[in-house]
């Protein structure tokens, strides 16, 4: 093996190594740790962030192609992206009952976006449909204390967007703007970040909402 190809399925194991985290964070939730899951599941958002990057870099479909990088992405975006938050959800209590109605909702509906064909134009820098950020909804739902009502209503209408023609931007593919969003995403994961290392309190909630600003600019 040549140290290019080396290269190339190490950026396929720093991508699979988000499924560490999320058993982690799934631990960590059916102990009842919630802050603890949050900081795991934003770590799967950080590596998520990072490894289409370097895969571009060590062109790692002609380095590392015995492994399907596109597949490799898309089954560790699911359990971190859908099956992790839907776990957190349905035990810290967040939703409406019959919670199993509205995570099941939200599972089928991410089964769908992760599956259509149509979901990633990447040349445009854009995804068609909400691209099932519901980690980042999670972390709303509970920090903000979001009422079971608020936060069944938020994975209905995001379900639902799931299956339009909204376009949300794909940041790492934007061609105008990206370093912009770069800059307040960082900012932005700095200050989820560290709502979740303080107490509850005025704090948190302030940046909690202060983060929001760059949810809405997005």
């Amino acid at each position: 093996m040549t140290s290019s190809q080396a290269r190339g399925y190490l950026v396929h194991l720093y991508t699979t190594s988000a499924l560490l985290f999320a058993v982690l964070a799934i631990q960590w939730i059916l102990e009842g740790r919630y802050q603890l899951a949050l900081l795991a599941m934003a770590t799967t958002v950080l590596i998520d962030a990072t490894d289409g990057a370097l895969a571009r870099k060590h062109r790692v479909a002609q380095t590392a192609p015995r492994i399907d990088g596109p597949l490799l992405d898309n089954v560790v975006d699911f359990v971190t992206y859908v099956f992790v938050p839907v776990l957190f959800l349905l035990h810290a209590g967040l939703l409406l009952q019959p919670a199993w109605a509205f995570a099941t909702l939200l599972a089928f509906s991410s089964a769908y976006g992760f599956s259509r064909t149509t979901a990633k134009q990447s040349d445009e820098g854009f995804f068609v449909g909400f691209p099932s950020y519901w980690n980042v909804v999670v972390f709303y739902a509970y920090v903000l204390q979001l009422s079971p009502a608020l936060t069944s209503a938020l994975v209905v209408g995001l379900s639902l967007l799931v299956f339009t023609d909204v376009r949300f931007l794909y940041v790492s593919r934007m061609r105008k703007g990206r370093l912009l969003h770069l800059v307040l995403g960082g900012a932005w994961g700095v200050a989820a970040t560290i709502a979740l290392l303080v107490e509850p309190g005025p704090l948190r909630a302030a940046l909690a909402h202060a983060s929001l600003g760059y949810v809405a600019f997005y």
